[in-house]
């Protein structure tokens, strides 16, 4: 989330004037992120947040409209998709897709607790509990294994000499993950639900946010994705209190199935791997630069370390049902 695209004060009474909130009270642009263009738009009778997006096309849009107006529908915690009069979620704005959501207020948490861990667990289980019934919401993953065994040559000098193998050995492991994903539970993932993609308020979550790494895809991956994220320690092994927590809740609104348990090692794996890989091509864009190169870029080996811990160790005994 990022100002690229400017609106002066007539640019926003003209796109605003379209919705029943009441009048424009003010709207200030979002300095964060490195994507989507963000303002904060407040109204007589709502707080909102405007999304210009300067990556996806019009073609792409409406599916992450309509999976965010579903999910709030089905009670997971989500920004609503707001309509104006006319029952339009899809604007228009110097000739961009735009789309107005409600405000969430709350914020990220920090230090991540037990029970925060359990909330989020929670929210995913009810998330990928509804996503299995949205059948004719298809989206594909981009970033599977495709993606990161076409980048291995643009990043394998950023990695650590010592570890090149780990990722050769990776792009393997991996595939058979994927070869066999196929076969397990489907549904609408959120991709990337990190501690950075929920806001909480007085303890409590407010919603999940950042839905533009969701696709089809095979649902225990999302949620190895989430569990590396929020359970693992500075070594990269699982905090077993925090990974109970999680687990416990989501799979009281989403069981795991027979066949999904064996496949936890692979899946862990796999989600450590895509996201050092993610992080590995971010700092190859940085090195080669361009207008499209990202500012700032997050330590790849943070993920290595994940990596690293789930092959010594995939903790599967808090993985059970």
């Amino acid at each position: 989330m990022s100002v690229y695209t400017e609106l002066n004060l007539q640019d926003m009474q003209d796109f605003t004037k379209q919705f029943d909130f009441g009048n424009l009270k003010s709207f200030q642009g979002v300095e964060a992120g490195v994507e989507n263009t963000t303002y904060l738009v407040s109204f007589d009778r709502a707080e909102t947040v405007l999304q210009i997006f300067e990556e996806q096309g019009f073609d792409e849009i409406p599916f992450f409209i309509e999976l965010n107006r579903r999910l709030s529908e089905d009670l997971v915690p989500v920004a609503t998709p707001l309509a104006n009069r006319s029952g339009d979620r899809l604007f228009t704005i110097k000739g961009k897709p735009a789309a107005l959501f409600q405000r969430i207020q709350g914020s990220t948490i920090s230090p991540i607790s037990v029970e925060a861990c359990g909330q989020i667990g929670e929210a995913l289980g009810k998330m990928h509990a509804a996503t299995q019934r949205y059948i004719d919401l298809k989206r594909e993953n981009h970033r599977w294994n495709q993606w990161w065994e076409g980048n291995v040559k643009r990043v394998i000098d950023l990695v650590p000499e010592e570890h090149r193998s780990t990722l050769k050995q990776q792009i393997i492991r991996s595939r058979e993950f994927v070869d066999v994903s196929v076969s397990l539970p489907q549904g609408i993932i959120h991709g990337d639900l990190f501690c950075d993609n929920a806001l909480f308020h007085d303890g409590q979550l407010a919603g999940i946010i950042d839905f533009y790494n969701a696709c089809d895809g095979c649902l225990l991956f999302d949620l190895a994705v989430t569990i590396n994220d929020w359970c693992s320690t500075p070594t990269g092994v699982l905090d077993a209190d925090k990974t109970t927590a999680l687990f416990s809740r989501y799979h009281a609104l989403r069981p795991l199935t027979a066949e999904e348990i064996p496949h936890w090692p692979r899946a862990t794996e796999t989600a450590a791997f895509r996201f050092w890989m993610l992080r590995l091509v971010a700092l190859a864009r940085k090195r080669e630069g361009g207008p499209k190169a990202p500012p700032h870029v997050k330590d790849p080996n943070d993920f290595l370390v994940i990596l690293v811990a789930r092959h010594a160790d995939p903790q599967c005994d808090l993985i059970s049902a």
